[in-house]
């Protein structure tokens, strides 16, 4: 028997007697096996393999001029191939699975989106999802080591560094902060983003703020009033009311014990549009991404003074609520729940994405990241493409299978930049918890 066990039983039960909160134990049956967020042996090899054989399929289906996928839309009278968004994407999954900048594949992927983004510019052309996703693979491209040529030390970063951690080449420095202004230029009143000459919608917004969050990261300034509107757009969008959900405490580390407690918490997702639009796992996933890229730059490097403490508790309280409705939905086999549309995969990413940044291994007691590669590896097709029909055409829709396959592989690499944790809210009887009968 661990002798440390009851020690920390002790130490968990004087902790809910902190916060007024009677507990019992979680049922053993739904506790994860082995250490939360580490797969097997066996099936870390499967995963090695997967990404490697989904990498080798991305790299087959670019095109000479460097473009990797691509989709027509000739949505409100305009055409686009959003050739920028799907390349930008796959040069982020290369990245993720081990390509570097010097790569043949990947040099030709980023002089194709730095050739199209020109003339969308000079054209006043440019969409939000290319332009927050091209941020995020200008970002990745030039802050890896890349290749060294024979004879050459790498240079090691000094002091003057510091302000360009991305160690961007000066072309690429101002092309960042010209799509970043961009980006900022095409907020809406309402705090998010569309197309951008639609109404706003989640999954817009989360991708201009992907692409904000990999300019920050990269030395680039964004105003702290636009992740404010950001924040507070998200407050009002999700569902205001749900479900009581017990909130599940312990259970990270391997033998740890697990624990249901009553701490107000409510499934509370978010729809692409607000009400009467259904909530659903993608945009759940995205709205909690959302506000955990929001309360980190209102945050860090330093707390601004436009985030109230009581601003700063309602955040936490959504993040929270957000992986409520995600545990009481919980599933890697859809876009829970189960009459959502479709673009499954496009959730999965959003899944790895929600859990790494507000710091979660566990989404209640489930094991978000072992049984979604267990699943991922489980679909991958013969010739290492992932394969949904998402966006319609079936199977062998090239723009579906290429973004299905990129979204696998960022999953499967947990390739999203981890930022420091949002607490769940503590909870005190006169705020509304009740011992668990």
């Amino acid at each position: 028997m661990n002798s440390r066990r009851p020690a920390i039983l002790q130490a968990l039960a004087v902790a809910m007697l902190a916060i007024g909160v009677s507990a019992a134990p979680a049922a053993g049956k739904d506790k994860p096996k082995g250490k939360p967020g580490v797969p097997d042996k066996t099936l870390q090899k499967r995963i090695d393999l997967a990404i490697k054989r989904g990498a080798e399929y991305l790299r087959a289906v670019q095109k000479q001029s460097g473009k990797i996928g691509g989709i027509v839309s000739r949505a409100g009278g305009t055409h686009s191939d959003y050739g920028i968004g799907t390349t930008a994407l796959a040069g982020l999954a290369l990245i993720a699975a081990g390509d570097k900048k010097g790569d043949e594949c990947l040099d030709k992927a980023m002089a194709f989106c730095m050739r199209r983004d020109k003339e969308l510019a000079a054209g006043g052309s440019r969409t939000t999802y290319e332009t927050g996703t091209l941020l995020m693979f200008i970002a990745a491209y030039h802050h890896g080591k890349g290749k060294v040529k024979k004879g050459r030390r790498r240079k090691t970063v000094t002091a003057k560094d510091k302000g360009n951690p991305c160690k961007l080449p000066d072309d690429a420095k101002a092309w960042m902060r010209d799509l970043a202004l961009w980006l900022v230029s095409k907020q809406k009143d309402g705090g998010g983003w569309g197309y951008p000459k639609t109404r706003q919608d989640l999954s817009n917004t989360q991708y201009a703020l992907l692409g904000l969050r990999a300019a920050r990261d990269c030395g680039m300034t964004v105003p702290g009033r636009v992740f404010k509107r950001v924040a507070e757009h998200m407050l009002e969008t999700q569902e205001q009311d749900g479900p009581k959900v017990l909130r599940t405490v312990g259970g990270t580390k391997k033998n740890d014990p697990v624990y249901k407690v009553s701490a107000g918490d409510r499934a509370r997702g978010w729809s692409y549009l607000p009400n009467p639009y259904l909530a659903t796992g993608s945009m759940t996933t995205a709205g909690i991404a959302c506000l955990a890229i929001c309360h980190d730059a209102l945050t860090r490097p330093r707390k601004l003074p436009i985030y109230s403490a009581q601003m700063s508790v309602k955040v936490r309280r959504a993040v929270q609520d957000g992986f409520a409705w995600l545990d009481v939905n919980f599933t890697v086999q859809r876009n829970p729940p189960g009459n959502a549309p479709a673009w499954h995969f496009y959730y999965l990413y959003g899944l790895e994405r929600a859990a790494i940044l507000a710091g979660r291994v566990l989404i209640g007691q489930h094991d978000w990241y072992v049984t979604g590669a267990r699943y991922l590896v489980g679909k991958q097709l013969d010739n290492g493409r992932w394969s949904t029909g998402s966006l319609g055409g079936g199977a062998h829709f090239e723009a579906s299978d290429m973004l299905d396959t990129a979204w696998a592989i960022l999953f499967l690499k947990k390739a999203t930049k981890p930022m420091p944790p949002i607490q769940a809210p503590v909870v005190t009887p006169e705020q509304g918890a009740k011992p668990v009968k």
